[in-house]
């Protein structure tokens, strides 16, 4: 159960966010609904003043003054409160927008700013995953917390109005709505606790969704026909979640059937309660028609409060577990980030990495230096720990043990967005952007997006200007089939746009995980042309299952089940005819057979 505690900071949650999404539009909804709620109270007391008027003077025939400053009086608040209530249900609708984009703004920059290890965290997908499935709780809160202030000034406008026809019935109006407050409060937290405890769940499903949505996933569920299994899966999942759901909605109607019925029974107290008074002379027929007016009235804007206070009350919990989320984000970024220059030797010490979900590590103790224009290659069978490394190298992870030394300085310590300024990567799962091909480019440097010469260079470097150039925009066309006037690549010709992102970036220290695996030979060997240029003045690190390519490095790191097994130059390393002599041997003997079977015979690499 939720304490009031917990309660309270959820309702001054969601309040906060509305207010700092469009603190102008949030104090105008406000504003509007409240003299929408105050023109109801006058023109129930006005009505009261009217119906004396009509008693008092109605078997005369005679109209009085008072009585039309009155009926003018009414048709001025009438006006007043039909266009407070026209403007705000429009000012309303901005401010759900507004508040919605708000939310999903702190969505993105949590996405954004936390550190890369922790999109290996189950944990960190579930929090986030909370924050996605609970996207309406934005609109929800916009909806409830202006509407809430419009209810209790209402409240308390009509309270004042019938506390001065009697302040008992006040009382006993208010105890009506008790049974109707416990009943939204339960039910808003039996569903916050569904939300939470269904996390799991709906990350599967929406995993699957993005599968069968995909593009990229599109022709494989085709080719293996795999449409009508995950649909099953899909279905499974989502009656799952209906199932829960419907337990729930049937614990909300028992609550609510009996919440009603008590509320129901205590107005019907009340109603008793003016008929006795009207009875004993202390009202007056106008009187109490006015009370039970105000009574009605008052019961609508207090269960008004009740059901806008517990649905704020839930919504305004998904929000505070997104703010949670947003702080511990922000205190895992460095205060204070450190100037990156170039490298003069770049150590790894006693290095050991563990990704969060997993029981044993993915690099143990591992230790190296690289200097400063060298070219280092990293090999291994797969699963061996490369992809791990060369992250950690970029400053994308922090070791869970050991360290990595940029000169004297932590890598860790070095940024403040988890990827150092002297450093371009090139990793197997690039990016492919729904941008024009110059900005695919251009964004291995976002300040410098601007500088067409460079762009153009990075990629005849790359050598992408043959095809980019026959594009119908060339350098301006977009590269996504699903826009407008947009085109796909191959994944040789993505991989060249890939490479010239970071040779556009020109930075002092560049790794390349696998960058001529959908190369053709022509074009691997401009590759390692455009390599061997960039060792002036930088250092490289290629991690590649390509021997041609490693047999030049300086030298050649082999991991092996996490560990760094062997090292050094390529002659080394085939002399001491260990675990790389092995590896190297056996792709000669392939490479061999594969042309002796001639051309069009593929014959897959054994490493």
């Amino acid at each position: 159960m939720m304490g009031a505690r917990e309660r309270g900071r959820a309702v001054v949650g969601g309040i906060r966010l509305v207010s700092a999404a469009a603190r102008g539009t949030f104090l105008a909804a406000v504003t509007l609904f409240a003299i929408s709620s105050l023109g109801m109270v006058a023109l129930l007391l006005i009505g009261n003043g009217l119906l004396h008027e009509l008693i008092a003077h109605g078997s005369t025939g005679r109209v009085s003054g008072r009585l039309w400053l009155l009926v003018l009086i009414a048709l001025i608040v009438a006006g007043v409160v039909s266009f407070a209530s026209a403007a705000a249900a429009g000012i309303h609708r901005l401010l759900v927008e507004r508040t919605f984009r708000y939310y999903n703004e702190i969505l993105l920059r949590v996405a954004a700013s936390v550190r890369l290890r922790e999109f290996d965290s189950p944990e960190f997908h579930d929090r986030m995953q909370r924050a996605k499935t609970n996207d309406s709780a934005p609109m929800a809160l916009a909806m409830s917390v202006p509407t809430l202030g419009g209810a209790l000034v209402g409240v308390v406008g009509v309270a004042v109005g019938l506390a001065v026809i009697n302040p008992l019935l006040v009382a006993i109006t208010l105890v009506a709505c008790i049974p109707l407050w416990l009943t939204a409060k339960e039910n808003s937290e039996s569903m916050y606790a569904f939300s939470f405890g269904s996390t799991p769940n709906d990350r599967a499903r929406f995993r699957i969704e993005r599968i069968v949505n995909g593009r990229e996933s599109a022709p494989e569920v085709r080719a293996f026909s795999l449409a009508n299994f995950l649909m099953g899966r899909w279905s499974r999942l989502y009656d799952e979640r209906i199932a829960g759901i419907e337990t729930i909605v049937r614990r909300f109607l028992r609550r609510s059937a009996i919440g009603s019925a008590l509320g129901s029974l205590v107005l019907a107290g009340v109603f008793a309660v003016i008929y006795l008074l009207m009875r004993h002379g202390e009202l007056t027929l106008g009187s109490a028609a006015t009370a039970t007016a105000a009574v009605l009235l008052l019961a609508n804007r207090a269960q008004q409060v009740a059901s806008n206070m517990g649905r704020l009350i839930e919504q305004g919990r998904y929000v505070n577990d997104l703010l949670d989320l947003r702080d511990w984000g922000e205190q895992l970024r460095p205060a204070t980030p450190v100037e990156v220059t170039p490298f003069q030797r770049l150590r790894v010490e006693n290095v050991s990495f563990r990704y969060p979900a997993s029981e044993r590590n993915a690099l143990s103790q591992i230790s190296f230096d690289i200097n400063a224009g060298e070219v280092i290659a990293v090999v291994g069978r797969n699963g061996s720990g490369k992809t791990t490394l060369a992250k950690l190298l970029c400053g994308l992870y922090d070791p869970t043990e050991g360290a990595v030394w940029w000169d004297d300085q932590s890598v860790g310590n070095l940024t403040d967005d988890g990827g150092l300024s002297e450093v371009g990567a090139v990793f197997q799962e690039f990016g492919r952007y729904w941008l024009t091909a110059a900005e695919n480019i251009a964004i291995g440097d976002v300040d410098r997006m601007d500088d067409r010469t460079a762009v153009e260079a990075a990629a005849e470097k790359a050598g992408a200007t043959e095809f980019l150039s026959e594009l119908d925009n060339g350098l301006d066309t977009p590269l996504a089939v699903e826009i407008d006037g947009g085109v796909d690549l191959s994944g040789g010709q993505w991989q060249r746009v890939a490479i010239a992102r970071v040779l556009f970036r020109d930075a002092s220290f560049i790794v390349l995980d696998e960058p001529t695996a959908a190369l053709d030979a022509e074009a691997e060997a401009a590759l390692f042309d455009t390599i061997r240029e960039l060792r002036e003045g930088r250092t490289v690190v290629i991690i590649s299952h390509r021997f041609s390519t490693v047999r030049s490095a300086d030298w050649v790191l082999v991991l092996h089940d996490g560990e760094l097994v062997e090292h050094g130059s390529h002659d080394d390393l085939m002399a001491l005819q260990g675990r790389y002599a092995h590896m190297y041997s056996l792709q000669s003997r392939s490479y061999i057979a594969g042309q002796v079977q001639g051309p069009g015979v593929s014959v897959s690499s054994t490493t």
